[in-house]
């Protein structure tokens, strides 16, 4: 069972096919249907065992399969994600239970899910090694196509992933069997590490140092698993200066390098997105700007000083729950789970492989915790679940004798029926997003149909309807022609080419004052198609449009209502 577990797992994190609009679709969409594979064929394994588990889990399960249910029914991929995370928490919280009362087949779940995250993590640094070194071998299909000289981002087309993904492959080093945590161990620490290094990435470099902190201050840890922690970051500063002198021979400059030397932002424009969310934060600090909403209201507040790039998040969890939320929900929902977490913090006391898999699991929600404080990985399914996984095993391995009982009959079919729900609605989405994908790049049968028959497909398609929506507004010759089409984009990323859809479209229903509000917004971000909207406002006499001027300052609100 536990080599077919990690094979299911494996998909999400090493397929470098890519299609447009979505480039991490495939990612996203395999990492939902491996861990179904995993719920539901390891919890109808181990619901032979009849576990005794903490009632919270079931409780979970009942909700994920109804909140699973509600999102299919909304078409919304936000809520289906939601969905499948507390699923795998409480399927995580029940394994977590029976793992502590020493259950083989309980043990044989998460070692299986330990072996998917390592052979994962080893296999992108094959990736990586490709992308570096040899990038003409990447074919866009097994291998993602390098995008900088010098630098590696892996399957998951980000170089931040790509060491993150290396950090939780540290993570379940621990849990090796015995008789490997010595030389294989110490193998896989080297590569993982050069892995962090093709990277260049920041993040990953300050989470090993995370780890040899956690491995000086955790005396619970065993000394094979302190002493691997302790080296990685000499390991990393040996890979860093051996692809700098590859670089100097000749070879391509190690960007890690390039960085230092460039001087610049430091932050790549965190710490201007974080001030501009801060600002949003005081003017919405009860309630926030709603779930999902941050986009449309950092785009259409005044930020003269904002970063040129088209956010969508704050690049920073408790910024994101606090600018969404409110405050007092933000550092409820934060409160809780610290209080959960430290009511859980037996689990770290106990002997042999369960407490192994316990650090193992708290170290996972470590190196994710730390990541999502500077990006956003939670929002891709291939790291909330096995953020969600790592939270109900602790949480189940430190549930105690207490709130555990008996599992009922019942308990043998809900994981299963929950992991089943998740594989065939991922087979769904694949031959959903076949609609929006011919949208941009037409092949086949689809290349003989018009633009305007493809996008009415497009706009029939469950999940995706948005990116058709998309190409139906920035296409339109007279975009107020498809006013109604402008919500769903303007809910989900705002960017330049729809923001001189959307000035168009209101100036053509003679609402001057928002049309040249979105311009206003539009010059703040200094892009090159707004240059090119705004030429015409160099000649001798301007038009009024897009060249009159600005506005008294309006809501975000207001301006989201007119469609």
């Amino acid at each position: 069972m536990t080599s077919w577990l990690a094979l299911a797992l494996l998909p999400a994190w090493v397929v470098g096919l890519s299609q447009t609009p979505y480039s991490s679709f495939y990612n996203v969409i395999l990492a939902l249907a491996g861990w179904g594979v995993v719920m539901g064929w390891g919890a109808w394994r181990l619901g032979r065992d009849r576990a005794a588990v903490p009632r919270l889990a079931w409780a979970g399960g009942l909700a994920a399969l109804v909140l699973g249910s509600g999102a299919a029914v909304l078409g919304s991929r936000a809520g289906a994600g939601l969905a499948a995370a507390l699923a795998v928490a409480a399927f995580g919280g029940w394994l977590g239970a029976a793992a502590s009362r020493m259950q083989a087949s309980a043990q044989a779940v998460w070692r299986g899910v330990a072996c998917g995250v390592l052979l994962a993590a080893l296999l992108n640094v094959g990736v990586a090694l490709v992308q570096y070194f040899a990038p003409a071998w990447a074919d866009g299909v097994w291998i993602a196509r390098p995008t900088t000289a010098g630098r590696a981002f892996g399957n998951l087309r980000q170089p931040n992933h790509l060491a993150s993904l290396m950090l939780l492959g540290l993570c379940v080093l621990p849990l090796l069997p015995t008789r490997a945590r010595s030389g294989g161990a110490w193998a896989a620490m080297l590569a993982l590490t050069l892995g962090v290094a093709l990277s260049s990435s920041r993040t990953g470099m300050l989470g090993l140092a995370g780890l040899a902190l956690w491995a000086a201050l955790d005396r619970g840890l065993p000394g094979g698993g302190r002493r691997l922690f302790w080296a990685a970051p000499a390991a990393l500063a040996a890979w860093w200066l051996g692809l700098w002198a590859w670089g100097e021979m000749g070879g391509a400059a190690y960007y890690g390098e390039t960085r230092l030397e460039g001087g610049g932002d430091i932050s790549s424009s965190r710490f201007a997105i974080w001030s501009n969310t801060l600002a949003l934060i005081a003017a919405h600090p009860w309630t926030g700007v709603g779930w999902g909403n941050f986009n449309a209201a950092w785009t259409f507040t005044p930020f003269p000083d904002r970063p040129v790039a088209f956010f969508d998040h704050s690049h920073n969890l408790v910024l994101q729950l606090m600018v969404e939320l409110g405050i007092p929900a933000a550092l409820a929902l934060l409160g809780g789970l610290a209080w959960a977490l430290w009511r859980a913090r037996g689990a770290l006391s106990l002997q042999g492989e369960p407490g192994l898999a316990a650090r193992s699991a708290l170290l996972v929600l470590a190196v994710l915790g730390w990541h999502s404080l500077l990006e956003y990985p939670l929002w891709y399914p291939y790291f909330l679940l096995p953020a969600a996984w790592a939270l109900g095993l602790f949480l189940g391995m430190g549930s105690g004798p207490g709130p555990a009982a008996p599992a009922p009959a019942w308990t043998r079919w809900i994981f299963p029926v929950a992991g089943g729900l998740m594989v065939a609605g991922s087979l769904h989405a694949i031959g959903d997003y076949q609609r929006v994908v011919h949208i941009f790049a037409p092949s086949g049968p689809a290349g003989r149909v018009s633009l305007e028959e493809r996008i009415r497909i497009g706009q029939g398609s469950h999940w995706f309807a948005v990116h058709a929506d998309y190409a139906a507004v920035t296409t339109a010759a007279r975009p107020s022609e498809v006013f109604e089409h402008f919500e769903r984009p303007l809910r989900h990323l705002i960017d330049a080419r729809l923001m001189i859809a959307y000035a168009k479209a209101l100036h053509e229903r003679g609402d001057e004052a928002g049309s040249l509000q979105v311009v206003q917004r539009l010059r703040e971000f200094r892009h090159r198609l707004g240059h090119e909207f705004l030429a015409v406002c160099e000649q001798p006499q301007p038009p009024h449009f897009p060249c009159g001027p600005a506005p008294a300052p309006t809501s975000w609100q207001r301006l989201l209502r007119r469609p």
